[in-house]
């Protein structure tokens, strides 16, 4: 009797295939080394003790000694009403992109490497400049860091530093001197007072001044006084009445009378010559 081999169905072998391909690529697996996560322990935080209203300032922020760190994340907390982000200022290590997000008092400052550049390790450093907006005290804390390695992994610190900044308020601008004068001021000048009537000085107040009109024992009172020599002595604005008579006209006018009447007693006189002597002949 002849017996005949059986044939193994062609999904059994397909299976066995799979199977033993899975096993050894496990295997291969499981042999490899893996790949450590980023490694940290610490971070520190610089910023300046005071500042003024206006003028900004730099925060340092360091993570020392990494390893294995493709990428970071760094959340700083900062008063808003205290302090704002200027922008484009952030700073991180050579070969990466670096940028911020804010929300409220949180800066969101992250890190990554471009393409196939390596991780890095080492003392690993960033930067903010923040701009104080009002007088206070500004807590600046470092609040969460994580890094990221090229394969994804993580590792994270929490609450690893803070400082704190004392704001001033802007000083405000004094009033303007005030320009001195270029030439001295001229000078008031003091009325100088009347003098008063002193006794004896003739003013006509004093009664026992002889040439007091109103003293009675003055035989002159209520005289008017005459100038002397009979010359020509009117009165200015202010002074008394002249009562004196000005013979000078009545003495012009008495000799164009004389005058007058010497001619005509002459012409009276050669006209009766003049008729004697026609008579004669």
């Amino acid at each position: 009797m002849q017996h005949r081999t059986r044939l193994r169905p062609r999904a059994t072998i397909v299976s066995s295939t799979l199977v033993a391909a899975g096993a050894i690529g496990l295997a291969a697996l499981t042999a490899s080394p893996a790949l450590a996560a980023p490694t940290a322990s610490t971070a520190t935080i610089d910023a300046p003790a005071s500042a003024t209203v206006g003028t900004a300032f730099d925060v340092d922020l360091a993570i020392p000694a990494t390893e294995n760190v493709y990428a970071y994340e760094i959340t700083l907390d900062a008063d808003a009403d205290l302090v704002r982000y200027q922008d484009d200022s952030v700073t991180g290590p050579d070969g990466g992109f670096d940028s911020v997000e804010q929300d409220g008092d949180t800066l969101t400052i992250l890190h990554t490497r471009l393409g196939t550049s390596p991780a890095l390790d080492g003392d690993l450093a960033a930067s903010v400049t923040l701009e104080p907006t009002a007088a206070g005290t500004a807590d600046l804390s470092v609040t969460r860091i994580t890094l990221v390695d090229p394969d994804g992994a993580t590792t994270t610190l929490t609450d690893p530093a803070s400082t704190s900044v004392t704001i001033a308020a802007a000083p405000t601008a004094g009033p303007s001197p005030t320009t001195a004068p270029t030439s001295a001021p001229t000078g008031t000048a003091t009325p100088t007072p009347s003098a008063s009537a002193q006794p004896g000085d003739g003013d006509g107040d004093d009664p026992s001044d002889p040439t007091d009109p109103t003293d009675p024992t003055d035989p002159t009172s209520g005289a008017t006084a005459v100038p002397a020599g009979g010359a020509d002595e009117r009165p200015t604005g202010g002074e008394l009445a002249w009562t004196g008579a000005d013979v000078a006209p009545w003495i012009a006018a008495s000799l164009a009378l004389l005058a007058a009447g010497g001619t005509l007693i002459t012409l009276r006189a050669r006209r009766a010559r003049r008729e004697r002597t026609g008579a004669a002949e």
